[in-house]
């Protein structure tokens, strides 16, 4: 599936009114600056030409500039990342998207172009190994939520650290 079909099912997904509109590119650049990397650019694209967060599983995507929407009780995406940046072994790099619930979330890593994607759970790990790269693309989650596959950020299990 292409960029612009996933687009297109995003729209189609969403019941009427539920997205809120496109991101301003101002927002992009200002997130894209502090990060010091460019938005992987379907996440780009997302946010620009479909919907300022409201997307994802159960359309939770942080929006980058509105807290007025009831798919996320979260701050806007910089203040999150800003918050997230502070965290010990956190690359720089890796961004928060959403929100599971129970502190788990999705995050991409901007780093790189198709968006590797990456878990936070702190209730199964300890601290050190609570953020952890998955095995998915932004591409392939993004099919997977739009598919209706829920399938939770696991981390692997440490082999040598005694508090996980």
């Amino acid at each position: 599936m292409n960029e612009d079909e996933i687009l297109r099912r995003i729209r189609e997904q969403a019941r009427p009114g539920e997205l809120p509109p496109p991101a301003p590119p101002a927002a992009v650049t200002e997130l894209e600056a502090v990060v010091g990397h460019p938005m992987p650019p379907l996440l780009k694209r997302i946010y620009l030409e479909v919907a300022d967060g409201g997307f994802g599983r159960w359309g939770e995507a942080l929006s980058l500039t509105d807290t007025t929407y009831s798919f996320s009780d979260s701050e806007p995406l910089l203040q999150e990342y800003l918050g997230w940046r502070g965290r010990p072994h956190h690359p720089k790099s890796v961004v928060p998207l959403l929100t599971w619930g129970c502190a788990i979330w999705s995050l991409v890593d901007y780093s790189t172009p198709e968006g590797r994607m990456w878990g936070w759970d702190p209730n199964v790990r300890c601290i050190e190994h609570a953020l952890f790269p998955e095995e998915f693309t932004l591409t392939e989650r993004l099919l997977g939520w739009l598919d209706g596959d829920d399938v939770f950020p696991e981390a692997p299990v440490p082999a040598d650290c005694p508090e996980c």
